[in-house]
């Protein structure tokens, strides 16, 4: 992964992703941002443009396990390493948003 692709997914709707990864980002961000309130019957039939049925259930199993590892890296204080290389000095900003969203210590989810 790019440090530009990185960027792009800040803004992934209006990124040069294809719409396969932008409706994977889609359900990603709103997993992690809106506990998963707005996948209706709409946005699944958008998945399904791209992704089987099984492929959806891998997907989703998997931003789950991702959003509670980071989580609970966040209620330990755990910062996983950083090699030279591997990751930047400088990544991009985090949007506020998100931030807050797993900083919020009256947030339950």
């Amino acid at each position: 992964m790019t440090e530009e692709m990185i960027t792009q997914m800040l803004d992934h709707r209006n990124s040069d992703f294809d719409e396969r990864l932008k409706v994977a980002l889609d359900l990603t961000e709103d997993f992690v941002m809106n506990h998963a309130n707005s996948v209706n019957d709409e946005f699944m039939a958008r998945l399904k443009e791209h992704y089987s049925e099984a492929e959806i259930v891998e997907l989703t199993i998997a931003i789950g396990v991702w959003d509670s590892v980071h989580k609970f890296n966040n209620v330990f204080d755990v910062h996983p390493p950083v090699e030279e290389g591997l990751f930047t000095v400088d990544p991009p900003d985090v949007p506020e948003a998100m931030r807050q969203h797993v900083m919020d210590p009256g947030n339950k989810y």
